[in-house]
């Protein structure tokens, strides 16, 4: 009997590629130009429910289908269609979310004149979490009320235009279901109006959750999403709060899309330091999530905008603190002399300090930062150091010599020792440098009655 060449499946004379992927037990499809289907394996009939002959031909494509087989899990991601390997995380058809998902690899063909299509393998993750039927503690529910007490509209409430027309905007916002998107500068306050929002809106006795998309990698994203026991498979979450979300990959935000616009799902809100048209026409945002997940645009004022405010927000962030509730007024006007490119969040970290340095009393202006003193005229910068060598080189010197004889307890001997001279070296540098008079012997074990040696009774 001939021997079978490598890589045969077994029981075939020669090669074909359909009977390599039929004994497989790897769900794998094939998908041609335009994405429509060529071939699927029978791994791939078990796991999906669908036959091969009935699928042949349709397009895997979210504008040409509508079943979530075709329109979700098999659409390939928009790297993949750029000609680059991609995997993505899908609900399980026909879920809309999970457990389990389908983590669904592209590898596409190239051709000679684009792409020629593309192969699919798909790797089944997670197992169904049901969802948890069971009453919210008495504790739990007053604990969360005591939270959403903290976000109220009088958080938002002032005297300047720029307050009032953002504070009109927010309401309008907690009065609807319809996506935000917050943009303001960096540490303006976009997550503070997003969960004053939230808690005034018609979600709030469920879950508030914020995603640093910028500070994650698309990975844990997906996870948290999608993963096991994640935000998809939840009913207790009433709004997510998405931080800069044009950080997301390309399919993710595809993913969100499918997820947030089902009437199920929690509402939307992003923040960016960006409006969503700007960031679209930057590459980073698609269209799509654009139009759909951006319905109403409340701009954040920055802080500098609000100067007339600053008394009443000091004195919200101070009791936040739960340190000294107060600030007296020339600490106040120290505070409003300053430019705050950091917003509230800069603002609450020098608060939290000066309440620190303050203990118990009131924050005065010298619990201040000295530079935000000397901005506002109260204080003068400090001196520029010396870059002169030799007084920074006798500084050092006299640091050393001080430390040596602090551990040596005033014996000038065993300070030399510790230093590496001898003595009189020693004791001539000490002169120089003004650390004991012309003519005059420190004490010394030496002697009779030195620093170390017995004091008489």
């Amino acid at each position: 009997m001939p021997e079978r060449p490598k890589g045969r499946p077994a029981g075939s004379a020669g090669f074909t590629w359909r009977a390599f992927f039929h004994r497989t037990t790897t769900p794998v499809f094939v998908l041609g130009r335009g994405r429509r289907v060529r071939y699927a394996n029978p791994a791939w009939e078990a796991l999906t429910g669908a036959k091969l002959d009935d699928a042949l031909g349709l397009v895997c494509s979210a504008r040409q289908n509508a079943s979530p087989l075709w329109a979700k899990a098999l659409t390939p991601t928009p790297e993949a269609l750029a000609g680059r390997p991609d995997k993505a995380r899908r609900p399980t058809p026909p879920l809309k979310s999970g457990p389990p998902w389908w983590d669904v690899t592209f590898v596409p063909l190239a051709g000679d004149d684009g792409l020629y299509g593309l192969v699919g393998c798909i790797t089944v993750v997670g197992e169904r979490v049901p969802a948890a039927e069971r009453n919210i503690p008495a504790g739990v529910t007053a604990a969360r009320d005591r939270h959403a007490g903290h976000f109220t509209f009088d958080l938002l409430t002032g005297t300047t235009a720029a307050a009032e027309r953002f504070l009109g905007q927010v309401r309008l916002a907690a009065q609807t279901s319809a996506p935000v998107w917050l943009v303001g500068e960096p540490g303006s306050g976009k997550e503070t109006a997003a969960r004053v929002i939230h808690h005034a809106g018609g979600r709030r006795e469920k879950m508030f959750v914020a995603v640093d998309c910028g500070g994650l990698t698309p990975g844990p994203v997906e996870s948290l999403v999608w993963g096991v026991g994640g935000l998809a498979g939840s009913d207790r979450v009433g709004t997510v709060y998405l931080k800069d979300p044009g950080t997301l990959t390309r399919d993710a935000q595809v993913q969100l899309l499918d997820w947030l616009t089902d009437e199920s799902a929690p509402r939307l809100i992003c923040g960016s330091t960006r409006t969503a048209g700007a960031e679209v026409e930057a590459g980073r945002l698609r269209p799509e999530f654009h139009s759909a997940l951006s319905v109403l645009e409340v701009r954040v004022p920055p802080l500098r905008e609000r100067s007339a405010d600053l008394p009443r927000i000091v004195a919200h962030l101070l009791e936040r603190n739960r340190g000294p509730t107060a600030a007296d007024p020339a600490a106040v006007a120290v505070l409003a002399a300053q430019p705050w490119p950091g917003n509230l969040r800069e603002l609450a970290a020098v608060l939290s300090d000066a309440a620190t340095a303050a203990g118990v009393g009131p924050i005065h202006r010298d619990h201040l930062p000295h530079d935000l003193r000397v901005r506002a005229g109260l204080a003068k910068p400090a001196p520029e150091p010396s870059l002169k060598l030799d007084p920074a080189l006798e500084a050092l010197e006299k640091r050393l010599i001080r430390a040596a004889l602090a551990r040596a307890r005033g014996n000038v001997t065993k300070a030399a020792d510790l230093v590496g001279v001898n003595r009189n070296k020693l004791l001539r540098r000490m002169e120089a440098l003004g650390l004991v008079g012309r003519g005059r012997q420190p004490p010394d074990s030496s002697t009779a009655q030195g620093a170390d040696a017995p004091r008489p009774p």
